[in-house]
């Protein structure tokens, strides 16, 4: 009978004891409802004149509560100006939807980008960089698909655009 107390209270104990090990794990899946999401990703595009239209940026993106979002873009570009450093900042109202357990789709409604004073590139190539994620449309839509605990596939309507590192 004590061997048997025993059992059932070292189960209790381990079955705890999981739960705590797995909670860190279970917080870094998509958002189940409210959309909430930060990530960063690394972006090398090419546009028109693919030896000198090109961007090399770091891209952090910030989708907040009750449909606030916002987007840092930072690096550098290429064109016949030169290799110049960009930085942009891009606020946005979006609306989201849970299309599976991994998959989540993110309307963005409107938004508005402003260039930091050290930015010198040329307005064009952020403005390919946009059109990128909105398939030359007015409003983006980014669909998000979890890869795995850490990471998650953001894609445009056609195309794939970042693999992208959860923040947490």
């Amino acid at each position: 009978m004590t061997s048997n107390k025993s059992g059932r209270i070292f189960f209790f104990y381990a079955l705890i004891l999981f739960l705590l090990c797995t909670l860190p794990f279970l917080s870094k899946v998509i958002p189940e409802n409210s959309g909430e999401m930060r990530c960063s990703a690394r972006a090398i595009m090419h546009f028109e004149d693919t030896q000198t239209e090109t961007l090399n940026v770091n891209v952090h993106f910030r989708f907040a509560r009750d449909g606030e979002g916002s987007m840092v873009v930072e690096g550098y570009s290429d064109s016949k100006a030169g290799w110049l450093y960009l930085q942009r900042y891009v606020t946005f109202n979006y609306f989201s939807q849970r299309v599976s357990d991994l998959e989540r789709v993110y309307q963005v409604q409107s938004w508005n980008a402003t260039k930091s004073s050290i930015d010198e590139s040329p307005d064009v190539l952020f403005d390919y960089f946009m059109r990128e994620m909105s398939d030359s449309h007015d409003a983006l839509q980014i669909k998000v698909q979890q890869l795995n605990y850490e990471t998650v596939l953001l894609s445009s309507l056609n195309s794939p655009l970042f693999v992208c590192v959860l923040e947490h």
